[in-house]
């Protein structure tokens, strides 16, 4: 065990490492841009902006989006064109369509799902318009598209089961074996590969973690509710719960309240993203810890457009800072959470 537990943490301090080093620069350079006839208009002197979000049905998809429009102004010198794909890939697809036909300067889209975006992106490039995915990435050729902004989900995943385990260790009433349900996010998406990826490698690795309960709730409160009835029908006796986002843990615990279960103490959660609710559900003692996504990635979307509409080099991949909250740390960071 001492020799597993001292590799994890080697593993996870590569990942650190490996994470801060600037990937492979992308961009056009000035000259195609002009020939791409991508240049700002000199009439209004404003970058006119294609952005469409998948969804907002979370809290961190309004905080995501606000921070884009936050930034993405007119006095910071560009045009926003929002949409809301309403968590239709086909809404997205033909959203980003309508985009390519009015001709803007640039296209930028948090994807629903990974796959399917190789006809479109080509379609954008053929018609010289730079593309900057956010938060979610594509499973596409890179050269389809510009840059790529947002977190590092596998990251994430190893960062929370590396806390959960070394938790589950200090416990005074320790077992040789525990249960674990895994709530998913929305099956395909960068975000729920990412993390169950991270947390299945980890746990899995330990040797005394089992998965007994593993669906998706698609990121949503109501998710989290029927996978939580779920378990309880089944009689899982579940120790831990990892929810990939923070709306289905408190979905979640809603459930276990009502059927008199202790959700932090009798079973133990840990989450992801880190809205405001989920804070407070830390406070009170209900969730155990959370790994924080950053949704505020509007500054960086402003700054990366404006790069690539001046030909500037970019890094293909851009990461968000992100911390990690265990629960007695909740009370000095809530007032801080703009989500």
């Amino acid at each position: 065990m001492e020799k597993i537990k001292k590799f994890r943490k080697i593993f996870v301090c590569l990942l650190f490492f490996v994470c801060a080093i600037t990937v492979v620069a992308c961009g056009k350079d000035k000259t195609e841009q002009k020939e791409d006839g991508k240049e700002v208009s000199e009439e209004t002197g404003l970058i006119t902006v294609g952005y469409v979000q998948s969804g907002t049905g979370a809290a961190w998809s309004h905080a995501n989006v606000e921070s884009i429009q936050q930034n993405c102004t007119e006095e910071n010198g560009i045009k926003l064109l929002y949409e809301n794909a309403d968590e239709s890939f086909e809404n997205q697809l033909s959203i980003v369509r309508s985009f390519i036909e009015q001709k803007v300067d640039l296209i930028s889209f948090t994807p629903i799902v990974s796959e399917g975006w190789d006809e479109v992106l080509q379609e954008a490039k053929n018609a010289g318009i730079p593309v900057i995915v956010m938060d979610r990435m594509v499973d596409a050729d890179d050269t389809l598209y510009n840059c790529w902004i947002g977190s590092n989900f596998l990251l994430e995943g190893y960062k929370a089961a590396d806390w959960l385990i070394d938790y589950m260790d200090s416990l005074k009433t320790k077992k040789s074996t525990y249960k674990v349900a895994l709530f998913q996010g929305t099956i395909g998406a960068s975000a729920e590969s990412g993390r169950t990826q991270g947390v299945e490698e980890m746990l899995g690795a330990e040797g005394n973690y089992k998965f007994v309960y593993k669906d998706t709730g698609e990121f949503s409160y109501d998710g989290g509710v029927q996978n939580m009835e779920k378990v309880l029908e089944q009689n899982l006796d579940i120790d831990i719960l990892i929810s990939e986002n923070d709306d289905m843990a408190l979905g979640a615990i809603e459930v276990m309240e009502k059927n008199g279960i202790k959700p932090g103490k009798d079973i133990v959660i840990v989450s992801f993203d880190g809205i405001h609710d989920a804070f407070q559900a830390m406070i009170d003692g209900k969730i155990n810890c959370d790994m924080e996504c950053n949704p505020l990635t509007g500054k960086l979307l402003a700054d990366a457009i404006k790069t690539v509409i001046n030909g500037d080099p970019i890094s293909k991949k851009n990461y968000i800072q992100e911390e990690i909250f265990p629960a007695d740390t909740a009370a000095d960071y809530i007032d801080n959470r703009k989500y």
